[in-house]
Order: C-alpha cells, then sequence, then structure tokens
C-alpha cells in the first residue's frame, strides 16, 4: 500500500455543478429507472423504481478529483440507492449504493452487479437500519480510489483501496434497486490526494492455497460432450482469490462457461478442495465428478456471496500435474464466479 490518507473530509476547491432533481432532468439519461417527480416526508424529490438501472449525467465532469453527494432514502423495508462514477457506458460503472444494512462497493460489469463477488471488509460496512428516514450520502472520489461517508460524519464509513474498473473516467450518476428517493445531487472539486492503494498479491494468493490461473472457454459447453471449444481465454483471479466471469460476459440466465486450472503434486495424496462459487456449479478433478450444486441469493438462508469456505470437497490427487475443470452456470445478475483453494497433505 501507499499514499495518504487524509482523516477527515476534504474543503471544495469551489467549481461545483448541482441538481435539485425536482427539474433539470434534461442533464439526464433517465433510460428505464422508473423516475417521477413525487415527494416523500414533505421534501421534494425523484423517486426511483427499477431493478438496478443507472441514471447517468450528460454533462462531462472536468474534476480529476471530486465529492459527490447527495440526499437519499429508502421509503420501505427494503431497497438500495447509490452513486455512480467513472462510468465508460450503461452497463460498466463503478458503484457504492447505501442498502437497509449496509453499504457496499458493486462495480457493475458487461450489466451485472457483483456484489456477491466483491464482499468482506474491503467492500461492504455494515450500518444501523438506513430505512424511512433522508440520509445524507456523499463520495470523495479521486483517480484511484474513494472514500464514502454518510450524514455529517468526519471518518469515513468505508475506503475502496481498488478501484475495479481502473483509474477513474467518465459520466456520474445516481442507482437504485427497488423503490427509493433521491434529490440534492451534486459534484464538486476537491483538492486530489494520493490514496492508500491495494493490488492483487498473487504471491500471497498462491501461499494461502488459491488456484489464481484459469483458462476460461469463450463458448458454452456442448451438453453432449460436457466440453468447450472455440478460443480459450487466460484469466487471473481477482485480488480476493475469486475468478470473475462478470468482467468477459453478459449476465444471461442459464449460460454456462467452462473454466481450468492445474495444479501439481510431487506425490499420490488425499486432500481438500475449498470452494466458493455462484450460481450454479458442476466440478470434475482429473476428469471425475467431485461436485454438484448451487449457492445463490435466496434469502434468507443464503446470500449467494462467493466465499471459499462456502463448501469442502475431499479428493485425491495424483502425483504430478492435476486439472480441474469447472461448469460455471449464471442464473441471476449478482456475480458470476468462482474460488478454489487446495489444501494437500504430501
Amino acid at each position: 500500500m501507499m499514499g495518504s490518507k487524509p482523516t477527515e473530509p476534504l474543503q471544495a476547491t469551489g467549481r461545483q455543478m448541482n441538481w435539485s432533481l425536482t427539474d433539470g432532468l434534461e442533464s439526464f439519461h433517465l433510460g428505464q429507472a422508473g423516475a417521477y417527480a413525487g415527494q416523500w416526508q414533505e421534501k421534494n424529490a425523484l423517486y426511483l423504481d427499477s431493478l438496478g438501472k443507472a441514471v447517468l449525467c450528460k454533462d462531462k465532469i472536468p474534476y480529476r478529483s471530486y465529492r459527490l453527494e447527495a440526499e437519499v432514502a429508502l421509503p420501505g423495508q427494503a431497497g438500495f440507492i447509490g452513486l455512480v462514477f467513472g462510468a465508460r457506458d450503461k452497463s460498466n460503472y463503478e458503484l457504492v449504493y447505501m442498502g437497509p444494512e449496509e453499504i457496499q462497493y458493486d462495480p457493475i460489469m458487461n450489466g451485472s452487479m457483483t456484489w456477491q463477488i466483491y464482499n468482506g471488509t474491503r467492500y461492504q460496512k455494515p450500518l444501523p437500519n438506513t430505512t424511512r428516514k433522508w440520509m445524507k450520502l456523499a463520495l470523495e472520489v479521486h483517480p484511484t480510489g474513494a472514500r464514502v461517508f454518510l450524514n455529517h460524519a468526519e471518518e469515513p464509513q468505508l475506503v475502496i483501496t481498488h478501484l475495479q474498473h481502473g483509474p477513474v473516467e467518465g459520466a456520474i450518476g445516481f442507482w437504485s434497486y427497488l423503490p427509493a428517493c433521491i434529490r440534492h445531487f451534486s459534484v464538486t472539486e476537491i483538492a486530489y490526494v494520493e490514496l492508500e492503494r491495494s493490488v492483487a498479491d498473487y504471491s500471497r494468493l498462491k501461499s494461502e492455497g488459491f488456484v489464481t490461473e484459469w483458462l476460461v472457454s469463450q463458448e458454452q459447453p456442448n451438453s453432449e460432450r460436457e466440453s468447450a471449444g472455440g478460443e480459450w481465454l487466460p484469466v487471473l483471479v481477482e485480488e480476493n482469490g475469486t475468478l470473475n466471469l462478470n468482467r468477459l460476459y453478459e449476465p444471461e440466465a442459464g449460460a454456462s462457461r467452462i473454466a481450468t486450472g492445474l495444479f501439481e503434486l510431487g506425490e499420490e495424496a488425499d486432500g481438500v478442495l475449498m470452494i466458493g462459487f455462484s450460481d450454479g456449479l458442476r466440478l470434475w478433478l482429473n476428469d471425475d465428478l467431485v461436485y454438484e450444486g448451487e449457492w445463490r441469493w435466496k434469502p434468507p438462508t443464503a446470500d449467494g456471496r462467493i466465499r471459499s469456505s462456502n463448501d469442502t470437497v475431499r479428493v485425491r490427487g495424483k502425483a504430478g500435474m492435476n486439472r480441474i475443470r469447472a461448469e460455471l452456470t449464471n442464473v441471476e445478475p449478482f456475480g458470476w464466479g468462482l474460488s478454489v483453494k487446495l489444501d494437500f497433505r504430501t
């Protein structure tokens, strides 16, 4: 990690763009956000009712570092409201949202949410219940990171040290999933600060047993021969050890891809594969089917988040090179991926 970490919100340098969101909506691509002017708790606001659609600003943001801010509210027991930055297009952007009991960093990739991949303290912060009240949500955005504030807190609720879409460039906006309200949206130039920055540590991941290198099929598998033809892409896992198929493909219910990985043993040995995945998985070791299952969002019993501790499989590896083959099936647009850790006592 490198850089400095300011402990208080940065002061504005003077330049600002702001929208009440009760008018001036011609500055935004409203799209399918279900947006209309309304009122909640006697405050004029923009009402949003969509399943994860972004509203992007048409105006170019001329600032290197800036503070995004809005008053937001979740009028029901369920809902999510967030701020968007670094939008390449309507299907790829950085997103931080507030839910009923959490703040979540959830980069949108090829039209899919990815919160099932990016979970844990790097990407989430639990909160007291935020529903049925107005809150102030603010992001301090710098080229390589962001800090998240709620209301008038001097300390950030969450510090994002690795922006998954790379250096910030692109549009700003806001986003919702289920009914939500937003008002007084603004962007203000602030002084640039080099935030602490994290990158994937592949040496550490390998030492912990993660399979870090995969080949991923471009085509869907042939159901008759359980394999895939065409080109294969070499793919490295994310910083948390997860193979992220959302970086490669658009979400499509029922779509599948094959991923293969290798590991070597000095002698034949018993071991354990620790696996996390979403949404459906069939897993082979050296052509033997060793696991088949589904893990996805089924509240309140399952959240579908990918953790290497989700399940374990006892296997026997052979001396020399061993081949893992995984068939991953997408069901929902919340995260499509796989994590495999090895534990062999030789």
